[in-house]
């Protein structure tokens, strides 16, 4: 499987890599796929059946030593799958990480009890199946990172405090980029209330309410992160990424912020504007590079 996939990108095309080997778990969440198309912001994801991951590979002789899962956000109600995957996949993979995008399923859509725990599941096994496939598809199996965007980057900082041990192998990401993400889950809504709905429901357990707060479960486990957000951002506040990145330094975990006075919520490449915001994904490449240019 994993071999057809590699000439298959060689080709130009982005396969979808399975995540896991036998049926998914809760699979009878979900009835059936479906997405539409959004003027600007292209192909967004409604629902997920079959959870995968797209893989974009870099050109041979360019692969760096790196890889990276890519989660869209949308408030766990949809994913912006171009907007905040498929564009990144191609950006990343252009400068040599070999780069998959997430095609987890969306806790909105769910009314069984797999709520609130699908999305971290799909998210752990794809970490699990892109270190499983670091030899054949030619980057380090200790070198796996997460980047998430919005809820997706919800998504990325709960792979980041809430890891286990499969076969010898971690869910635990060695490396987070968090981009306007949403961390903070309270009875005060002080990270994003649709979000908040979405993976909980309204009237959420207090221990899972807890468990999904993310600054207040970071330890000295949590893997280095930068976090990339923008002042004006009304959709997500700044203070969620603030308050994860004050967590991280009292737990000496190594960790970069970069808080851009325009951008708003959403900017994804940022191309379009104007200012420091739209060079943040050359500074995300830069700040990957420099954290294993000694490893």
């Amino acid at each position: 499987m994993l071999g057809v996939a590699l000439s298959l990108s060689l080709s130009g095309q982005a396969p979808t890599i399975p995540i896991y080997d036998t049926t998914a778990p809760c699979l009878e969440a979900v009835t059936a796929d479906s997405s539409y198309y959004e003027a600007g912001i292209g192909e967004v994801l409604a629902a997920v059946r079959e959870p995968g991951m797209d893989y974009y590979a870099p050109v041979p002789r360019a692969g760096r030593q790196e890889a990276l899962l890519i989660i869209p956000g949308g408030g766990y109600t949809v994913a912006a799958f171009d907007h905040e995957g498929t564009d990144m996949g191609r950006y990343f993979s252009a400068r040599g990480v070999h780069a998959f995008v997430l095609r987890y399923r969306l806790p909105a859509g769910i009314t069984t009890d797999c709520k609130s725990t699908v999305a971290l599941q799909d998210a752990q096994a794809a970490i699990l199946r892109i270190r499983q496939s670091a030899d054949s598809l030619g980057y380090r199996a200790d070198r796996v990172g997460v980047m998430g965007f919005s809820a997706g980057g919800h998504l990325a900082g709960s792979l980041s405090v809430h890891a286990r041990q499969v076969d010898g192998l971690s869910t635990r990401p060695d490396f987070s980029l968090l981009v306007y993400p949403v961390v903070l889950m309270d009875t005060a809504f002080s990270g994003h209330r649709g979000s908040q709905h979405a993976l909980l429901g309204t009237e959420p357990d207090p221990d899972r309410l807890a468990y999904f707060n993310l600054p207040d479960q970071i330890d000295s486990l949590t893997p280095p992160t930068i976090l990339f957000h923008a002042s004006d951002d009304v959709g997500v506040r700044p203070r969620n990424s603030l308050r994860y990145y004050e967590r991280l330094i009292a737990h000496g975990v190594p960790a970069d912020l970069r808080l851009y006075a325009n951008g708003d919520h959403g900017f994804a490449s940022a191309r379009e504007l104007d200012g420091p915001v739209s060079h943040w994904l050359e500074e995300a490449v830069a700040w990957i590079t420099q954290l294993f240019v000694t490893r």
